[in-house]
């Protein structure tokens, strides 16, 4: 049987090219109106009333603190902020290395079992325990229990990055800082001085702390691709390679293709998705070029 199909003329084929280009533009067009006002939709809704605690009580959770210093980093909220950051001071390790005072606020915590009894007192106070003990719930979201405390003393999501700033600073200059927020306040437990101490610190707070937070994110990044590639030394086992793609992986592939503009892989096998996270250089968060 005889090809009845007649080729394309190149003109042809320029144009439906052409009208296909036309059709993607217009297509992101109405795509990026739509998530305008979704993204309007939800400023107006505003956040649900845990998702404070969530991104203040995951700055801890990030670095070892979990369920049972949920008491403890309350109490240590209600101290006086001079003792409060003289504890911090003191609480140094000569293997701290650069200054970390989320590792000594761990430290503190986790000596001082006064510490719990002050944070039940506090909860107690504020009529937000379940039948005379920890809500349940918060024990098993830690996140959601450990922002408790900066819940509490007012601050809002917005503040994470300057709360996080607060602990990238050397407790001489913490101390500095909250004198200077404690100008004219009558409460003088450090929770109480954390906001207007975020306020004072100002941008360069909130810069110091977003690069506290890069580096811990990184920090964690590398140590589960230690983790992983140890995991592979010890067990040759490559059964896993064949399981349907993991959605992180997924998600990731989609933000590394759109920054690198090239394809989103078409495999969809965790060992496919894995080599081609790897060979182009995701997580672009903390690339190797990244790297000063």
């Amino acid at each position: 049987m005889a090809n009845d199909i007649t080729p394309l003329s190149d003109d042809a084929l320029i144009a439906a090219v052409e009208r296909e280009l036309a059709d993607a533009r217009d297509a992101r067009e109405t795509a990026l109106v739509q998530t305008a006002v979704l993204d309007a939709e939800q400023a107006a809704l505003g956040y649900h009333p845990n998702y404070t605690a969530y991104v203040h009580g995951g700055m801890l959770a990030e670095r070892g603190f979990d369920s049972q210093h949920i008491l403890s980093v309350l109490g240590f909220h209600t101290l006086d902020w001079r003792d409060a950051i003289l504890r911090l001071g003191a609480s140094g390790s000569p293997d701290d290395g650069e200054v970390d005072l989320l590792g000594r606020l761990h430290r503190v915590c986790a000596s001082d079992p006064m510490l719990e009894v002050a944070g039940e007192c506090l909860l107690l106070d504020l009529g937000l325990l379940k039948q005379g003990r920890i809500d349940p719930f918060w024990l098993k979201r830690p996140k959601l229990g450990l922002g408790q405390a900066a819940k509490v003393f007012g601050l809002a999501p917005g503040h994470a990055d300057g709360h996080r700033g607060l602990y990238d600073l050397t407790a001489a200059a913490k101390r500095c800082l909250f004198d200077d927020a404690a100008t004219g306040q009558s409460d003088r437990r450090f929770g109480a001085l954390l906001l207007p101490a975020i306020i004072a610190g100002g941008a360069p707070l909130a810069a110091g702390g977003a690069a506290a937070f890069h580096r811990d994110g990184e920090a964690r990044y590398r140590d589960d691709c230690r983790r992983f590639a140890e995991h592979q030394r010890r067990d040759p086992s490559r059964r896993w390679r064949w399981k349907p793609a993991l959605s992180r992986q997924g998600h990731l592939a989609v933000t590394t293709a759109r920054q690198t503009d090239v394809a989103v892989p078409i495999e969809r096998t965790r060992g496919h998705a894995a080599n081609w996270l790897a060979d182009h250089d995701a997580n672009l968060r903390f690339s190797r070029g990244d790297e000063a």
